[in-house]
């Protein structure tokens, strides 16, 4: 106990002993948990009370309120470093074809190929893909959006009533099961989900219907190339809505449209959103969401410099001259899709019986629209954009941690230095913005300095430094913000530190 205690030196044994009997002696565990999570000491005493408390007193909670506490109390342990889970690849020989997104996620150990287009995606990878599609989920649900499952293998038949099944060509994965039924691998998912609704849709008061998921996705890409920004398994988000009428799928097509903004806007984005062909997929108007990237960009935008109109290669080709107001001085660049919306009218819904019932008890066929986000698309592109070409830059938002704290190498006061590491570590995290947040650099072998090249490399956002200054006074702490030219934050205390990544860490809430 006292090997512990020597870490909390603001908490006294007395005051411990006191809150351990306050909770022995309670019968009523809402108080108890009430305690832990409030009392200012709990902060500084969890690995004490962790190793005294009773499991007797445990045991008297209710068991969602005791895996609560556990997991405050017992389950802190800190991240480290040289115990995360990064393999790193081959990065591509020079003259290949590559993306510096893709040679970044290589050599850091984002994500790894598994085979050609196909990649498995690693810890710090994963985190930030959960962290984007916790964003997207917000604004698909500001819409009032409801998320669902759909299979992976999609009928051959469903695809066959809508045409689609010989008009997509050599692009799907084809399969057959035992019984010789066809499949395919869905690279989107229109025929799927409006089967289900004709099968559950009688009256008209039901609509609008808006059901979304977020999935692998598949596609015999011919030549698989810039990892996920043209893969042949890839994660995606697609809405599909249902209306009574025309104008009610159009004014839900302008409230997806703006959750697309929504969400480019909180990753700090600099985008584009183009009128575009409604191709394949087809229905009578249609939208792209693009990021300038002028070196590996594989669409071509146009935006007019009058009116400030923007439409892709496919409206604008034929007759190079804006459609809204006429001029022909219009700038063209080279960009990545992110996005893409359609207004679907009937394509899909007539031929698959989607009907609903009026008030008089007729029948009429519902109006669809349909929507895709890019989500490990996105993942890529952004870093691809951001990245000065040597260190990968995610967002903000959705870098897989906000914080690394970097101790003094091995040497003198190798103890005094342990111990300050820990106990920042316990402060940062017992802010609830920043709670899984951070992670200890514990590369002991290596000096201060190769390692914030490394936090730089692998794209943290912000380093603590506990440098020599900070054994021997207690403002002796440094921050530094990685993402803006590694500007130096010095002189400051344990709260210093926890008040400026309090007010400048941005996290998905």
């Amino acid at each position: 106990m006292q090997d512990t205690y020597q870490y909390w030196p603001k908490c006294s044994i007395y005051q411990t002993l006191q809150l351990l009997q306050k909770t022995r002696a309670c019968s009523r565990s809402e108080y108890v948990v009430e305690t832990f999570m409030t009392d200012p000491q709990v902060t500084l005493m969890k690995p004490l009370v962790a190793c005294t408390l009773s499991w007797r007193a445990l045991s008297t909670l209710l068991p969602s309120n005791r895996k609560l506490m556990l997991r405050r109390l017992l389950h802190n342990r800190p991240k480290r470093l040289s115990e995360m889970f990064q393999k790193a690849s081959d990065i591509p020989k020079e003259g290949e074809t590559t993306s510096v997104s893709h040679k970044l996620f290589l050599a850091n150990g984002i994500y790894y190929p598994s085979s050609l287009g196909v990649f498995t995606l690693m810890p710090q990878g994963l985190r930030a893909l959960q962290k984007l599609i916790k964003i997207i989920d917000q604004e698909m649900e500001a819409v009032g959006a409801e998320k669902i499952q759909m299979p992976t293998l999609v009928p051959q038949r469903l695809w066959e009533k809508t045409g689609r099944w010989e008009a997509m060509g050599s692009e799907l994965f084809r399969l057959q099961d035992r019984h010789q039924r066809g499949y395919c691998l869905g690279p989107t998912h229109e025929e799927i989900v409006t089967e289900l609704v004709a099968s559950q849709l009688n009256f008209h008061h039901r609509l609008p219907i808006k059901l979304y998921q977020i999935t692998k996705k598949f596609r015999d890409e011919p030549l698989p190339h810039h990892g996920f920004l043209r893969s042949r398994e890839f994660e995606m988000k697609d809405l599909y809505t249902f209306h009574a009428t025309e104008e009610d799928a159009r004014t839900t097509y302008k409230e997806v449209l703006q959750a697309y903004e929504n969400v480019l806007n909180r990753l700090q984005l600099d985008f584009v959103k183009a009128e575009a062909d409604t191709g394949l997929i087809g229905g009578s108007q249609s939208h792209e969401f693009h990021l300038k990237c002028p070196g590996i960009g594989e669409d071509t935008v146009y935006t007019c410099n009058s009116c400030g109109y923007s439409g892709n290669k496919e409206v604008l080709e034929v007759d190079i001259k804006c459609p809204s107001c006429s001029s022909q001085d219009l700038e063209s660049y080279n960009a990545i899709e992110v996005g893409h919306a359609f207004l679907l009218g009937q394509k899909y819904s007539k031929p698959l019986e989607a009907m609903y019932r009026t008030e008089n008890q007729k029948s009429r066929v519902l109006e669809m629209g349909c929507y895709g986000l890019g989500v490990s698309r996105i993942l890529q592109a952004s870093v691809e954009v951001l990245s000065d070409g040597k260190h990968i830059r995610w967002p903000r938002m959705i870098a897989p941690y906000q914080i690394v704290i970097i101790p003094q190498k091995k040497g003198a006061s190798e103890a005094r230095f342990k111990e300050i590491t820990e106990n920042l570590y316990q402060a940062l995290q017992s802010v609830p913005s920043l709670q899984g947040e951070i992670v200890i650099d514990d590369r002991l072998s290596i000096t201060i300095g190769r390692r914030v090249v490394d936090a730089k490399l692998q794209g943290f956002p912000y380093a603590v430094v506990i440098g020599n200054k900070a054994v021997e006074r207690e403002d002796g702490l440094e921050v530094i913000d990685i993402y803006a030219d590694c500007k130096s934050s010095t002189d400051l205390t344990v709260s210093s530190v926890i008040d400026y990544l309090s007010q400048n860490v941005k996290c998905v809430s």
